[in-house]
């Protein structure tokens, strides 16, 4: 079974005018969006850099090692993808424009985003809006928990403008998509856009993306798009079944085992013009799906916004910024999250540690189901 790296080796002779662009070829898109690109290709849409050429200049660049690090929860294989993007004819020549990556801890903001263009930049074939998902940041993973209780968050803001930007600036066809909270934030922008943008969509890519209010999917603006909505999560899917989510969805066959790094793009199987397909759910995923989206749905909004602060909070207190520097100091992160969470009052202490028990055990059951073949 082939993987999205080998989809390259495999595919990547035949240009898009060829085989016209299917959804692994999206998912690559994606993925690359998670490369910090700065300084390689300009936050406008009037001029642009080949695929070649940037990753020409990423491996070049005297902090190549520093772009190159994505980071405890990206796969290192993504800075391979970019090579071999760049060597390939599929993608080599797409031109990439309108890097855009916010941070921000006040606001509480992750946001980055680029545009591929297939063709010329004044008169494209088309336009692919990739959304980055959930990077190693701290505040990233905070912004994603706000999900569950704000009506908006700033990234799906950003996420709206950028689309409508990259329309205003690229005439033609337009396709949205991301991975992990990039799929929620491509199908938020695609619902939020003007009928005319709306009309030019080919299709919105979700790449096991979390979900998100029932009434996100009653409304007016997603219903115009919904039949251009992609949905692909893997069968033992945790993130994608958080919240309320498409009906319609397709199952991708995982060569990982555990449910959490089913997650990972790398692990999905693919085939020449789409992903290896299996049917429906495994009973884990829908299990854990279920249990954590009534625990969350019992709370009231308050009680949700409390439970955030705290956690996050206490991940505060440890002053770490990153996931990967959470991992690397784990001993001293442990100490201050202990001291930290002794100071909260008994009610919310008990709350988390109640989440923190679960969240274990659920962890344990990985470990236990690691090697069994997938229910």
């Amino acid at each position: 079974m082939a993987d999205i790296l080998e989809y390259i080796t495999w595919r990547g002779d035949l240009d898009f005018e060829l085989v016209p662009l299917n959804e692994v070829d999206a998912l690559i898109l994606c993925q690359l969006s998670y490369l910090d690109f700065g300084g390689i290709v300009g936050d406008g849409f009037s001029a642009g850099v080949t695929v070649r050429e940037a990753a020409d200049r990423f491996f070049a660049a005297e902090d190549s090692s520093r772009r190159s690090d994505v980071g405890a929860l990206i796969n290192f294989k993504t800075v391979e993808l970019l090579k071999a993007a760049g060597k390939s004819v599929r993608f080599g020549s797409l031109l990439m424009c309108g890097y855009v990556a916010q941070t921000d801890e006040v606001e509480e903001l992750q946001f980055a985003a680029v545009t591929f263009v297939c063709g010329k930049l004044r008169r494209p074939r088309w336009s692919f809006v990739a959304y980055r998902g959930t990077d190693d940041t701290i505040v990233g993973w905070k912004e994603d928990f706000n999900l569950g209780y704000k009506d908006t968050v700033p990234a799906q803001r950003s996420a709206a403008a950028y689309l409508a930007g990259a329309a205003r600036n690229l005439k033609g066809a337009l396709y949205a998509g991301g991975h992990s909270k990039g799929g929620n934030l491509a199908l938020f922008a695609a619902a939020c856009a003007e009928k005319g943008v709306q009309r030019r969509l080919l299709s919105v890519f979700n790449n096991d993306g979390p979900g998100f209010s029932d009434s996100f999917f009653a409304g007016a603006g997603y219903r115009a798009v919904e039949d251009r909505v992609q949905t692909f999560v893997p069968r033992l899917s945790v993130v994608g079944m958080l919240f309320s989510h498409p009906e319609h969805f397709t199952t991708v066959v995982s060569g990982e085992k555990n449910m959490l790094m089913q997650h990972d793009p790398f692990s999905w199987f693919v085939r020449a013009n789409g992903f290896e397909e299996c049917s429906g759910l495994g009973e884990r995923s829908r299990f854990v799906g279920k249990t954590v989206n009534e625990w969350f749905s019992d709370l009231s909004k308050e009680e949700k916004e409390l439970f955030i602060e705290t956690v996050f909070g206490v991940l505060k207190d440890t002053e770490a910024k990153t996931n990967s520097e959470l991992a690397a100091n784990w001993f001293n992160s442990a100490v201050k999250m202990v001291k930290s969470a002794s100071q909260l009052n008994p009610k919310t202490r008990e709350a988390v540690t109640k989440t923190v028990q679960l969240l274990i055990k659920i962890m344990v059951d990985e470990l236990r189901h690691g090697n069994a073949p997938e229910a």
